[in-house]
């Protein structure tokens, strides 16, 4: 196989390469010291490839490559469908984000089964003493949710969402920034409206919040989120507000939006400046 460019940056040689396969050239990466290098296939097709990789790496965040992108991907991530969805859609999530889809659907079915009781005990106590006794409850009204429609709309974004986290940076990455925001958004809607609340929709605001802005101030990581998506929740946010879906945790909403959105800045800052030094991946 021809080598046919290196990359010091992980999302960029994968985007790449995901942009010569739509184009019917295949690539083998390999990595070694935090360099990506993309193999050649077909030496038939080296002055094409060399081409296509030398317009990317100029400008990989250029219209062309999202619209292209665009026609060949999952909406909310831009990742490749036959990338994503290899060996099922389920296979395709990460641990966290699949714990968190089965967890939220086993309690959703719990009420046919035992009753009232387990939701009960993971609402949002009624005092803050109560909270103090059983700090757990701050997080756990995340996992409620009280109709068929709320639990779809909220795993739904949940999975592609907590997905683009997951296969971009890690694991550990999503269940840190889930369990901030779930903290400030539960808490920030307590003391609005009480502790009747639930359901995973402060936890996605979060994570839209995130990775916007995330892939605003930190552009060579090589992912952000389409502008549709964006407008579009955007737009959901506002109608809640002004009461037309009915009754909905709209200061979750906004507080898990504007959290996820402070450490979308702070650790998109935090891995640009790190690698314009020189040190690591751009992920």
């Amino acid at each position: 196989m021809l080598e046919l460019v290196r990359i010091n940056n992980a999302s960029l040689a994968k985007r790449l390469a995901d942009l010569l396969a739509r184009r019917g050239i295949d690539t083998r990466t390999e990595e070694r010291d935090g360099h990506y290098t993309l193999f050649l296939a077909d030496a038939a097709r080296q002055d094409e490839a060399r081409e296509l990789a030398r317009e990317f790496l100029h400008n990989p965040l250029a219209g062309k490559w999202q619209d292209d992108a665009w026609q060949a991907s999952e909406p909310v991530t831009g990742l490749p469908r036959e990338r994503v969805f290899s060996g099922g859609w389920f296979a395709s999530l990460g641990p966290v984000t699949r714990t968190g889809l089965v967890a939220c659907a086993l309690i959703f079915l719990s009420p046919y089964v035992m009753g009232p009781a387990l939701y009960e005990a993971l609402m949002f106590p009624d005092t803050v003493q109560g909270l103090v006794a059983q700090p757990w409850r701050l997080l756990t009204p995340m996992l409620l949710h009280f109709s068929v429609l709320h639990i779809i709309f909220n795993l739904l974004w949940w999975c592609d969402l907590g997905r683009l986290i997951e296969r971009f940076q890690s694991s550990l990455q999503l269940l840190w920034i889930t369990l901030v925001v779930a903290s400030l958004s539960n808490f920030a809607q307590y003391l609005d409206t009480g502790p009747r609340f639930g359901g995973m929709s402060g936890v996605v605001y979060g994570l839209l919040g995130y990775l916007w802005l995330y892939g605003k101030v930190n552009p060579a990581a090589g992912y952000q989120l389409r502008k549709e998506i964006v407008v579009l929740m955007l737009v959901w946010l506002v109608i809640c507000y002004v009461g037309l879906s009915g009754v909905v945790a709209n200061t979750a909403h906004l507080t898990g939006l504007l959290s996820g959105g402070a450490l979308g800045v702070l650790v998109g800052l935090y891995r640009r400046m790190r690698y314009y030094r020189g040190g690591t991946k751009g992920e």
